[in-house]
C-alpha cells in the first residue's frame, strides 16, 4: 500500500489505459524492491512517454505521410 492505493492495482491501470486508449504499452522494471518507488517509477515513465508521444515533432511540417514514397 502507497497511502490508500494498493499497489498490486497498478497492472490493472496499465492494462485497462492500454485496452481504452488502443496503445501497445511496454513497462519492464529489472530491479527495484520498494513498492512504492517501483510505482512512482511506473507511472513517471509512462507519463513522460506519453507526453513525448502527444507533442509534435517540430523538425516535421505538413502531415506526416509516405504516400507516394514507398
Amino acid at each position: 500500500m502507497i497511502g490508500d492505493f494498493d499497489t498490486e492495482l497498478t497492472k490493472h491501470i496499465f492494462e485497462s489505459f492500454v485496452a481504452q486508449a488502443q496503445i501497445c504499452l511496454h513497462i519492464n522494471v529489472p530491479y527495484g524492491k520498494i513498492a512504492h518507488h517501483v510505482v512512482e517509477a511506473q507511472f513517471k515513465a509512462f507519463a513522460r512517454a506519453l507526453r513525448d508521444a502527444c507533442t509534435p515533432d517540430p523538425r516535421v511540417t505538413g502531415v506526416p505521410s509516405t504516400k507516394g514514397v514507398l
